[in-house]
């Protein structure tokens, strides 16, 4: 393994330096031999530095992964990986343990990438910022930026500033160290860098999310034979940190047919080609990829191949009709629900929260979630109008106690109107929001 020593040089640059020193009045020449820095290294012969070569043990090919534990130190982790000449979407993933989050942010062509989504996002797994509130991916509030996004199981201490200078072992606030991949191994450089980690940058997994600490996903569009190089670093600026990640080599993301966006759930033909990225589970790469043929709740869909452009990346919701049967709704280029879809004469669809009120206004700031059905002929329902599990007439009644919020979609902003049924089911109150 590559050792760290500190030297001086007598050029601007390591690269256009002439000689290596041991002290910095450059009377004393270093030994002889391979000397590194970034991706650059040189040999020192007889006093002198040869031309500078690319490093190839600094890079790491795709189609690999790599875990690392650190025990009771914090990091800053830097690999550069070698996407080859293909084309098309680079697929990683990342675990980070069970208690302390981690940052990713991956750096191709010049562009930084740090969005990522899970498995059952949506689903079972709740993913939320340092705020302590939901988001439909990590990384919602910090696309454009250059600073990573933190992911793994919510850990309320992440949130801070990592500046003191560290003093024996690792304690909270402590700058981390800097890393570099080299040959396999995380190689310290010796070096510390401070940094500070807002609300905006989390989109740790939900405490109380079936799955505490999933598995994360990431696309990257690779769209041109050049450049060939990834860089992707990992930020642990927690005492302490394991994690596991696992690269693919660029390929077509798997595709779907599914009909053209629309507003509601109403069935409707597929007429245009899809793409989604799948996620996975594990502990350690390799992971378990999925093998769903369409996309999932959770899933990143795209309008192609590559992953270079999001399905719906807004904030209202829009649906895709897969096989005249399956409506996906999709907000912010994920999968955020899926149900059966509407025909003529089935019940109409709607949203309800999964929590009543015994006051009227009471569900008016909760968000919608759980898919409903009702046999009238507005929008939502109304008095007299039955409450079912499914667009089937046949489909089972559903009752509740107290106000039930309502909404027209699956959105953020809270119900538009509540109501209460009797035990058939049947709507007896409504009541508008304000």
């Amino acid at each position: 393994m590559a050792s760290i020593v500190s030297l001086c040089f007598d050029g601007s640059s390591f690269s256009l330096a002439s000689s290596l020193y041991t002290d910095n009045s450059l009377s004393t020449l270093a030994p002889d031999g391979y000397y590194s820095q970034g991706q650059i290294v040189r040999r020192q012969l007889n006093g002198v530095l040869l031309n500078a070569q690319p490093c190839s043990a600094c890079l790491v090919e795709c189609g690999t992964g790599v875990s690392e534990t650190i025990g009771n130190q914090n990091g800053i982790f830097n690999a550069d990986i070698d996407l080859g000449s293909s084309t098309g979407a680079v697929v990683l993933y990342f675990f980070m343990g069970s208690s302390v989050p981690d940052g990713v942010i991956a750096n191709y062509n010049l562009i930084n990438y740090n969005r990522l989504t899970a498995k059952d996002n949506h689903n079972g797994v709740i993913l939320k910022n340092g705020a302590d509130v939901t988001v439909d991916y990590a990384g919602i509030a910090n696309q454009g930026t250059n600073i990573p996004t933190y992911v793994g199981n919510q850990n309320t201490a992440l949130v801070g500033s990592y500046t003191n200078a560290p003093v024996g072992s690792c304690s909270q606030g402590d700058r981390p160290q800097n890393y570099n991949l080299v040959s396999g191994s995380y190689d310290a450089q010796g070096t510390f860098e401070s940094i500070t980690v807002v609300n905006n940058q989390v989109g740790f997994s939900d405490d109380a999310s079936s799955i505490s600490s999933p598995v994360f996903a990431m696309v990257v569009p690779k769209t041109s034979i050049t450049p060939t190089n990834i860089n992707l670093k990992i930020f642990a600026p927690m005492c302490g940190t394991a994690f596991g990640w696992e690269i693919a080599c660029p390929v077509a993301l798997p595709s779907f047919t599914a009909s053209a966006e629309q507003s509601t759930l109403a069935c409707a033909a597929a007429t245009t080609t899809y793409y989604f990225l799948r996620n996975a589970t594990g502990t350690t790469p390799p992971f378990t990829i999925s093998t769903n043929t369409v996309p999932e709740i959770g899933n990143f869909v795209f309008s192609n191949s590559n992953g270079a452009t999001y399905l719906n990346d807004t904030n209202t919701i829009k649906y895709y009709i897969i096989a005249n049967t399956t409506a996906i709704g999709v907000r912010n280029g994920v999968v955020v629900s899926s149900a059966s879809c509407t025909s003529a004469g089935t019940n109409t669809s709607f949203f309800g929260t999964s929590g009543t009120s015994s006051l009227a206004d009471g569900m008016c700031n909760v968000n919608v979630a759980n898919i409903l059905y009702h046999d009238g002929t507005g929008t939502l329902p109304q008095v007299g109008d039955t409450i079912y599990s499914g667009s089937s007439p046949s489909s089972s009644t559903v009752t509740w106690t107290n106000y039930k919020g309502f909404n027209p979609a699956d959105v953020g902003g809270g119900s538009t109107s509540s109501g209460t049924v009797n035990a058939s089911g049947v709507i007896q109150l409504i009541a508008l929001c304000p």
